[in-house]
Parts: C-alpha cells; structure tokens; sequence
C-alpha cells in the first residue's frame, strides 16, 4: 500500500502518484462511514452523499450498504444518540445539558401538540365513496319523478 502523503481542504488523504493504471480501490473507513450518516442524517440523497465523501453513487452503495440501508431512520437516530449524549451529561451535574434537554423536549412536545391540533377547526366532511354502475343507476331510479315515479307505499289499516 503506497503511503499517504498528508490530507487536503476536506481532510481527505492525497495519495502519492502510482506505478500501476488506474485508480485505487476505495476502501471502507469509519470517518467516511460518519459523513454518510450526517448526510443522511441531514436529509440529503445518496447522490450527495456520494459527493461528500469524493466517491460514485455505484462506490458509496457498495463500501456503504449499511449506512444506505439505515438512510430513512438516520434523523430520528441522530436525534436520539444527541438526546441520550445531553441526558448523560445532565445527569453529571452538567447545568447547561439539563437547560438545553429541556428546551429540546419542550420544542418536541410544542411541535407535537401543533400537529394534533393543527386540522381541529377545518375538519372537511368526509368524502361520499363513489358509487358503482349499478348502485347509481339505483340510486337515479329511486329519484324518478312525475309519470313514471314509483307509487306510494300502501297505508296502514290498524
């Protein structure tokens, strides 16, 4: 393996020039393993993804299947993990922690009572379901008026 001749801009490693055709095969690595789940942490595409990491989409899904495979869960998951950080460091003694779980809890429960109520005034009637043929050639036949309307119902002799 040739060896690494520093990082650039985006801390990734400049490989030195090499003997051999092509380009080296990517390999697998914890930081860029991180950058794939912020990414998607932070709602962005495979695509962008890719890109953050200097990689192909066809690259990313092979060395990252597993990151891909956790992309529609990252947010609720990084959510999570920076709720349980802020919680342990609260439970230490750490003032600013419990301030900020507070306001991060309060923002929740906030967020979830606005949707709950949020259609409470402007309930739409719910939509007749839309009949058949048949049940609405029934339906038109029973509002026949004039001539050929049906008779009334006989009445009642008791």
């Amino acid at each position: 393996m040739a060896e690494i001749s520093g990082v650039d801009l985006f801390g990734d490693p400049i490989q030195p020039d090499r003997e051999t055709r092509g380009r080296p095969e990517h390999s697998w690595s914890l930081a860029n393993s991180n950058k794939v789940l912020i990414a998607f942490a932070r709602g962005l595409s495979v695509k962008d993804a890719a890109v953050a990491i200097g990689v192909s989409v066809p690259t990313l899904r092979k060395h990252y299947f597993a990151e891909v495979g956790k992309r529609q869960a990252a947010r609720v998951r990084m959510e999570i993990a920076l709720l349980a950080r802020l919680n342990d460091a609260a439970s230490g003694g750490n003032v600013a922690a419990e301030k900020e779980l507070f306001k991060r809890m309060d923002k929740a429960a906030l967020a979830e009572l606005a949707e709950r109520v949020a259609d409470r005034g402007n309930a739409k009637p719910s939509a007749q379901p839309k009949l058949g043929k048949k049940a609405s050639a029934k339906a038109a036949a029973g509002q026949v008026t004039g001539k050929f309307a049906p008779p009334p119902q006989p009445k009642l002799l008791n």
